[in-house]
């Protein structure tokens, strides 16, 4: 059977009726019929030629009757022939070819081709009958029919309808719209979907479109409708030109999973999983294909991230793997020295003093080493670990790189090296920076090209640049050293990577230094790069924030150094401070804070109040007596903040420090908000308390109590060949503090003061410590705490050019914080690292680890409730006090104890408890002896 379309199905049935009415109006007489007329006419033809026959045949004129037959046959195309014939049948005349055209059998029956009209006398006899023979009408052939006008005017009709319909019904229905066919609550669930829907006519064009699509090419739904689906910026993916609709509508069958590629209006690419599926109307005939558009853009986003992931991952195993193999390497070689030299050294098996201060140095430097290979690595877990927090505040600039230059000026002098600074322009006095990340990250890019670098020099450059309107330092660091390829310094920064393998193995390192300054720079809103060339040197530049400049004067090369010139040697002379008579007040919870604080600034002349918590210290401010106030920050009864900000509201103006074991940006700004005038925390720094309070207090030049003359005595402890021995039994001590105390509380008794002096050699590197004579024991403490600073920094300044490798935690220009200190394994037993043959040191220590148990009994007893409050504010209190009074294996615990309080974290808790009780076990104080000042 045909398989006709809609439209033709509609033609022919507009045809078919046009038909059926004009063959009702040819039925009831409305149209003209052309083969009646004719036989009318010749009827009536027949009925003129009898009737002047009949005049004639009266007259007997026969002759007549034959001429009027002859001109009407001859006249007359359709007249074949003409006769008259007697009523006995007989043919009188007869005019063309009437005597073989006529029938013998007609009888008296008339037609459109024969007819016969009876002839008639005067007297209405019947004479005869008129035969006229005419053409036929229809031609004969089997087609005859088809002459029929009635049958010629409907095939008209109806061919010239078809197609006049045919092409009208084209263009309707191709400016129809379908959608308009659709029903609303259709339309509405197909526009909900979100993925795009289209249907395609076979010659692909859009019948409909859902709004997904619609959004999808940025165009209107109702717009689509009648354009070609190709308009549509897709493109196959699997390099095959035809789209998969035609296909499909080609085939007969669903085309599924088909990848096509679209470019939007800007250029953006999506991804789309394409399905189409055949539409078909009666007897299975394909009327148009239904397409449907799967966005699938972030699924091969994430296909393609996952696998860059995947290969990150593969190639930082195979870095990992290849780093372990260098740490081995790197390790096992100093652990080796340090394991075999302290064995030869352990049983004596060396007599030269020479050599063994040999062993001795090449022990120190292995170890150094292995901290240094550590540190690096225990960096790098915490930036990995996202705990990197940084404490932006004022800094210098150049100060900072003349630290770096003084702390390896030494290396590189061994190497033969230029290690110098060069400032482009002018740079900030100061900038708004991390000073300590700062510092690393110029260490390790000057450690890097010392290292790197055989011969001619290494620079450190400043100057300023602007980036997005905002001032930043720039910092270069150039070298002469061996270079490196593009692809080299392609991967440079990679955790785990140095140049190559052979680099590592000629060098040493662990290849994390460049990958934690990355991060570091990155973390201060920075970004480093390298430029190099083989065989010519490298250049290590990174930018930072400098922070807001209004007011920071711009120094230039010359300036700059005039400037830290003069501040090294007023931090130097400020290390004296003595104040004039002024009363404070120092709040705090725990004693040994409020007596340590409270030593200090007396022997610095200042009259000290304490108090225990925020309630008593207002009500004690409130006299007015007071011109400074140190407050702790978390308290019981009132808080330090709660304190501060009463004060302030009651109209107290004098200045208010807060003293808190909390050090991070957020906290001085807590603080500053509550309405403190300056930030001190805890472990007490005995400078920078002295300092701080300098900037509020008047001071003056001389003691508060007449001291004599200073008397020299050499320290007991010397640096031999830049190895540190000390002979006065302080191993408890930090080894810089050891020497400065030792021969400071061996010069309280004349005998000691004249072996130190007979002891001293000529080429001894550790300052002297000046010991005054004061009129008291504590007048001497005081000279000695103010003396100890300064002699510190200078003593670590003339042992650092006599030690191998320089510790690069500690700079030039500051007094070294007490360090972190692990907690202790069980063989080691802690001591504090104040000195406890002073009295009032003592007396605080002793009062430290005399309260020690009910603290520990009272932080079961909160965990027993789970009173976490207390927890964390007990922990916050020994995390401070604990360093405060030389124990500073408490602080990390303590810091840990107090974070796993405020996660509730109760796991946690029992570690940190029991640990901390582990490390009181632990804690000896030495017997008083005879040689304790009274």
């Amino acid at each position: 059977m045909i398989n006709l379309t809609a439209a033709s199905r509609i033609t022919i049935g507009l045809v078919c009726s046009m038909v059926g009415i004009l063959i009702t109006a040819n039925f009831v007489g409305l149209l003209p019929d052309e083969r009646s007329d004719i036989t009318q006419g010749r009827a009536q033809l027949t009925e003129s030629i009898a009737f002047s026959t009949s005049v004639l045949l009266t007259n007997d004129d026969r002759s007549g009757i034959e001429s009027i037959l002859r001109n009407v046959v001859d006249r007359q195309e359709q007249v074949m022939g003409a006769g008259v014939r007697r009523f006995d049948g007989i043919l009188m005349v007869a005019a063309g070819d009437h005597r073989s055209q006529w029938p013998k059998d007609i009888g008296d029956e008339s037609n459109s081709q024969f007819m016969q009209v009876p002839l008639s006398m005067a007297d209405g006899s019947v004479w005869g009958k008129l035969e006229v023979s005419f053409t036929p009408l229809d031609s004969g052939r089997w087609y005859s029919f088809l002459e029929n006008s009635q049958l010629q005017l409907l095939m008209f009709v109806a061919f010239v309808g078809f197609f006049s319909f045919r092409l009208f019904l084209k263009f309707v229905l191709k400016n129809l719209d379908p959608s308009r066919a659709v029903p609303r609550r259709v339309r509405e669930a197909l526009d909900i979907l979100n993925e795009g829907l289209m249907i395609v006519s076979l010659d692909g064009r859009i019948l409909l479109a859902n709004n997904a699509l619609a959004k999808t090419s940025k165009r209107d739904a109702d717009s689509m409708v009648g354009r070609k689906a190709s308009e549509i910026s897709l493109k196959r993916t699997d390099d095959l030109s035809e789209m998969p609709w035609t296909e499909c509508g080609t085939s007969g069958k669903p085309v599924s999973e088909v990848s096509m590629e679209f470019v939007d209006e800007l250029q953006n690419k999506r991804i789309f999983k394409v399905n189409c599926s055949p539409l078909f109307g009666n007897e299975a005939t394909i009327r148009g294909v239904m397409v449907s558009l799967d966005d699938v853009t972030q699924l091969e986003q994430n296909k393609i991230d996952l696998k860059i992931a995947k290969d990150a991952a593969d190639a930082a195993n195979k870095a990992k793997g290849d780093f372990l193999a260098n740490m081995s390497h790197e390790i096992r070689n100093p652990m080796n020295a340090i394991v075999g030299f302290t064995d030869i050294l352990r049983r004596g098996l060396e007599e030269s003093e020479a050599t063994r201060t040999t062993y001795l140095n090449t022990i120190h430097a292995s170890g150094t080493h292995l901290v240094e290979l550590i540190n690096d690595i225990l960096d790098f877990s915490k930036i990995e670990a996202g705990k990197l927090e940084l404490e932006v505040q004022s800094c210098s600039p150049y100060q900072l790189m003349t630290e770096v230059v003084n702390v390896l000026r030494i290396k590189a002098e061994q190497q033969e090296l230029n290690l110098s600074i060069r400032i482009r322009g002018a740079i900030p006095e100061t900038i708004q920076a991390d000073p300590t990340r700062l510092r690393q990250i110029l260490m390790n890019l000057v450690g890097n090209a010392i290292k790197f670098t055989q011969e001619g020099s290494v620079t450190i450059v400043a100057s300023m640049v602007e980036q997005n309107g905002r001032p930043f330092v720039r910092f270069e660091v150039q070298d002469t050293g061996i270079g490196m390829t593009e692809e080299q310094m392609g991967r440079l920064f990679q955790e785990f990577m140095q140049a190559d393998s052979s680099v590592t193995r000629r060098f040493g390192g662990t290849g994390l230094g460049l990958a934690i300054s990355k991060k570091l720079t990155e973390a201060m809103g920075g970004k480093i790069a390298v430029d190099s060339e083989i065989g010519v040197g490298s250049k290590f530049h990174f930018c930072i924030d400098a922070g807001e400049l209004a007011g920071v004067a711009m120094l230039d090369e010359q300036q700059a150094a005039e400037k830290f010139q003069a501040a090294a040697k007023q931090k130097q002379d400020g290390l004296k401070i003595w104040f004039k008579p002024a009363r404070i007040l120092i709040t705090d919870d725990t004693a040994a804070n409020r007596q340590l604080a409270g030593l200090v600034l007396r022997k610095a002349g200042l009259i000290v109040d304490e108090a225990e918590n925020g309630a008593i210290a207002v009500e004690k401010a409130s006299s007015g007596e007071y011109e400074l106030l140190l407050m702790d920050m978390q308290m019981p009864v009132m808080d330090g903040f709660t304190a501060t900000r009463t004060l302030r509201d009651a109209g107290f103006t004098k200045p208010i420090l807060a003293f808190t074991a909390n050090v991070m940006e957020q906290d001085r700004q807590r603080c500053a908000a509550a309405g403190c005038s300056g930030f001190l925390t805890k472990p007490i720094n005995i400078d920078l308390l002295l300092n701080t309070v300098a900037e509020f207090l008047p001071t003056r030049d001389f003691p508060p109590e007449s001291v004599a003359s200073p008397v020299v005595a050499p320290a007991e402890s010397r640096l031999t060949n830049g190895v540190r021995t000390d002979k006065a039994d302080s191993a408890e001590l930090p080894d810089a503090v050891q020497p400065i105390l030792t021969a400071g509380i061996m010069a309280l008794s004349d005998d000691s003061v004249k072996n130190s002096t007979a002891n001293s050699t000529a080429n001894s590197t550790v300052e002297p410590v000046p010991v005054h004579r004061a009129s008291s024991t504590t007048s001497f403490l005081d000279e000695l705490l103010m003396e100890l600073p300064g002699i510190l920094l200078r003593n670590e300044q003339a042992a650092g050019s006599a030690r191998p490798v320089v510790d690069t935690s500690e700079t030039t220009l500051m007094a070294p914080a007490p360090p972190k200190a692990a907690p202790p394994t069980k063989r080691q037993p802690i001591h504090s690292t104040l000195p406890l043959d002073i009295p009032e040191f003592r007396e605080i220590v002793e009062s430290f680890v005399g309260a020690m148990d009910d603290t520990l009994s009272g932080l079961r007893s909160a965990q027993a409730r789970m009173d976490y409050q207390e927890i964390r504010e007990v922990a916050h209190r020994l995390k401070g006090t604990g360093g405060t009074v030389g124990f500073n294996a408490f602080t990390e615990p303590s810091r840990k104890l107090q974070l796993a309080g405020e996660e509730r974290n109760e796991k946690k808790i029992e570690a940190m408890l029991v640990e901390l009780e582990e490390i009181f076990e632990l804690i000896e104080m030495p017997v008083a002896g005879p040689n304790v000042r009274p």
